[in-house]
């Protein structure tokens, strides 16, 4: 859905892919829609894999998240965390358990949303 932010998601080789391995990835998210001024601070994305051969990188995370500021067509954090979890179990080659607690603004309400994706869809 997002090939020109995709393409930023680096990753490293798993230098011991014998090891049961467990990653997560707490992101800090910036705010991302200049309209609504959403998600606010203290929102996070935790992306969670079983490492196989390859790692995401974790400069590359903040270069992929900043490619969604002001995105033209993932406006919505539901398709937001689709679309990143999708993009990381393609780049990762395993399953990613990717899940949003979010804060909003003009709302009184926050959001959780948990998406799981497999490579290749």
């Amino acid at each position: 859905m997002t090939p020109d932010a995709a393409s930023r998601l680096k990753t490293i080789p798993n230098a011991r892919p014998n090891l049961h391995t467990v990653v997560e990835h707490v992101l800090h998210l910036p705010e991302l829609c200049p309209a609504s001024h959403n998600p606010a601070p203290g929102s996070t994305l935790t992306l969670r894999y079983v490492a196989a051969g390859q790692l995401l990188e974790l400069f590359s995370l903040d270069t992929y998240i900043d490619a969604f500021i002001g995105h033209p067509v993932v406006r919505d954090m539901e398709l937001f965390v689709q679309t990143v979890a999708q993009d990381a179990a393609n780049a990762a080659g395993a399953e990613v358990t990717a899940c949003a607690d979010v804060r909003l603004n003009r709302v009184r309400q926050g959001q959780r949303v948990t998406v799981v994706a497999v490579p290749g869809h």
